[in-house]
């Protein structure tokens, strides 16, 4: 007497890859979407990183300079015990220079504003005490500002100096 094999007719083998085939079709799809979600996200995270450390880095520098001048797309930050810091403003980037180490942020200033101490701005060491400009971000123009506060004696040194030279 000859047994029969319990097994799976072709038909039934032909089913079961086509529905393998949807499932690992819609699963694939998924994680390619997924995928690219998480790659527009990081995008998206980094330049929002980078714009932060912008903001914060320039913001302390600001803040701790004893005085800030601008001249022609380069703002200068003069502190009293170390070297000055630079910040030059390129059309496409902003570069921070301090001594021999550069760090550049990927934005393109507009509107690059330097609002002087005083009324008349004749000289290039004037100094600043607010600072603003605007970058694209997503799309969108974001608005950054910098206010140093100067003590009285810097400001009344600054205008006997100013006295002085005329």
């Amino acid at each position: 007497m000859i047994k029969k094999m319990q097994a799976f007719t072709l038909l039934e083998l032909l089913i079961g890859m086509i529905i393998s085939s949807i499932v690992i079709g819609f699963c694939y799809t998924g994680y390619s979407i997924i995928y690219r979600q998480y790659i527009n996200y990081s995008k998206i995270k980094r330049e929002i990183v980078s714009a932060m450390q912008l903001n914060t880095v320039l913001n302390t520098d600001f803040i701790n300079a004893a005085s800030v001048t601008f001249d022609t797309d380069k703002l200068m930050l003069n502190y009293e015990n170390k070297l000055p810091l630079q910040y030059d403003f390129k059309e496409n980037f902003i570069l921070r220079k301090d001594r021999e180490i550069t760090d550049t942020f990927m934005f393109a200033p507009k509107n690059v504003i330097p609002i002087y101490l005083t009324e008349s701005i004749e000289s290039s060491d004037a100094q600043v005490n607010n600072f603003s400009f605007d970058v694209m971000l997503f799309g969108e123009s974001e608005h950054f500002h910098f206010t140093k506060n100067y003590s009285a004696e810097t400001m009344v040194n600054k205008q006997i100096q100013h006295l002085q030279n005329n």
